[in-house]
């Protein structure tokens, strides 16, 4: 077919999506049906839409995709994938204009606003959608609970009145308005929250990881701002993916599972990684600011336990050293 997936990306790109594909979850509860995914055009939602793109290719399962996004250069990173007649693309800010239906949600975006939390829960309710809801790590907010990691059950301190606590107030109400829906409604609504997902790309953002990598991909010396002592949860792109298939399939209701392959790096080791891993490259670190190690009165670090996930069937695969590999494998195909 002119339009499947496999001629139109990459091959380290394509084999990388279709192991999320080929793996080993229930897509043939998608069978004939329609999922709708937002953040479509970020480094999660490529992934997930491309992946159940491919399940159709290979086992003819023939699922709608609704790809959603607040940004119009959606259709300038699908390229040709928009010609496909099995996925649609809504650009909206806020989902008012989500008229289409869907038997699926998997909602990746974290919200800005609070019209955004009330318009995509409308939406699941007006469908009557089996849907997972995604949160970032920080919801958990500053945790002390004398452990090296963090459970479902956690919830720490957050400021109010400090700005950057904006988006974990919104994380929170929104997990909370979904709850209240779904026991109100008898909706089934399953909720993780994500550890840092790291891969090839992330458009619009050049922190961390990302910055990191494309110092690799350049063949510069890489350059690391953030302290040593910051570390948090990591967890590979395809088994971020499939952790939010296996969740949604196979999760209970109103559950929360926490996403996480069970490693923590700083951008200090991931660099370190990068300069052993690319040795000949003869790559260096350059250290912008000195060195430092967390305080023992610092709160716990954002790792994020797992046993939920794995007691539902799923298991990462992806190490830190691998999914390094295959990321800039991908960037560096991408370039040529």
């Amino acid at each position: 077919m002119e339009n499947e997936v496999k001629m139109l990306l990459s091959t380290n790109l394509y084999e990388d999506i279709k192991r999320i594909a080929e793996s080993d979850i229930s897509f043939s509860a998608l069978k004939n049906k329609t999922v709708l995914i937002t953040s479509a055009g970020e480094l999660l939602g490529f992934y997930l839409v491309c992946a159940v793109l491919i399940n159709n290719d290979l086992y003819d399962t023939n699922t709608k995709v609704v790809a959603v996004d607040s940004d119009d250069s959606l259709f300038k990173k699908y390229g040709k994938l928009t010609h496909r007649n099995d996925i649609d693309f809504i650009v909206s800010k806020d989902f008012s204009n989500l008229t289409a239906s869907a038997d699926f949600v998997i909602h990746t975006k974290i919200p800005d606003r609070e019209i955004e939390i009330r318009n995509i829960i409308q939406f699941i309710r007006d469908n009557n959608a089996v849907s997972v809801i995604s949160s970032d790590c920080s919801v958990y907010g500053d945790v002390f609970n004398g452990k090296d990691s963090i459970s479902e059950s956690d919830m720490g301190y957050c400021d109010c009145n400090a700005p950057e606590s904006h988006s974990v107030q919104l994380m929170r109400m929104f997990e909370d308005s979904a709850k209240v829906a779904a026991k109100n409604y008898n909706l089934d609504i399953k909720f993780t929250r994500m550890s840092q997902v790291f891969g090839c790309r992330e458009y619009g953002n050049n922190s961390g990881y990302i910055r990191i990598f494309n110092d690799v991909a350049n063949h510069k010396d890489i350059e690391i701002e953030r302290k040593d002592g910051e570390l948090r949860g990591y967890i590979y792109v395809t088994d971020a993916a499939a952790a939010l298939f296996k969740v949604l399939f196979d999760g209970e209701p109103s559950e929360v599972y926490n996403i996480s392959a069970g490693y923590v790096a700083s951008d200090h080791i991931i660099a370190k990684y990068c300069v052993k891993l690319f040795e000949k490259l003869e790559l260096k670190i350059v250290y912008k600011e000195k060195a430092g190690r967390l305080s023992p009165m610092e709160p716990t670090i954002y790792n994020l336990e797992n046993a939920k996930l794995k007691a539902i069937g799923f298991t990462p695969e992806v190490e830190l050293q691998d999914g390094i590999v295959r990321a800039l494998k991908i960037i560096y195909e991408n370039k040529k």
